[in-house]
């Protein structure tokens, strides 16, 4: 089954995976001849040429990329959701490598683990007191510094914590 990848093609300006969607595509491209055409940067101008991001661990290991973007911020998303990928540009460049991951240890015993980033998002549990891993940092109303954990459950504040 062959993935089309272009802006408006899936969710964030990923991929298209369903299977009618797909058929559909390959039919058009087939009846148009639309095969000569290559997904890489089009065009030579660097103002109309569309450009896409790959996500993968390493460039030259194209069977772990999770998606190509040509939104450069959906493709940092996409990265920063999984631990050891890197965004590459179309000839094979570290455009974006997320920050290593760091411990932390939570100084209070009924710190809300958020569903976002922010205090107006509504909380998933209290976190306990220990030491957690800390795989992204962000921005957010209510705190001066939000932390994703590593678990996947979600963002904590950062003020109610100590870097280990």
């Amino acid at each position: 089954m062959a993935l089309f990848f272009f802006s408006g093609a899936g969710k964030d300006g990923g991929c298209a995976t369903s299977l009618t969607y797909v058929e559909k595509l390959i039919s058009i491209t087939e009846r148009w001849n639309l095969t000569q055409y290559d997904a890489k940067d089009s065009g030579s101008s660097s103002e109309t040429a569309v450009k896409w991001y790959r996500v993968r661990k390493t460039w030259t290991d194209s069977k772990t990329q999770k998606g190509a973007y040509n939104v450069l911020n959906y493709a940092k998303k996409c990265t920063d959701q999984n631990s050891g990928y890197k965004v590459f540009d179309a000839d094979g460049k570290v455009v974006y490598e997320p920050k290593a991951a760091f411990l932390v240890k939570v100084s209070i015993s009924d710190l809300n683990i958020r569903k976002g980033l922010g205090t107006g998002y509504d909380w998933v549990q209290f976190c306990l007191l220990g030491v957690y891993t800390i795989v992204a940092v962000s921005d957010g109303a209510g705190a001066s510094l939000w932390g994703k954990l590593k678990s996947g459950i979600r963002w904590l504040s950062l003020d109610y914590c100590k870097r280990v």
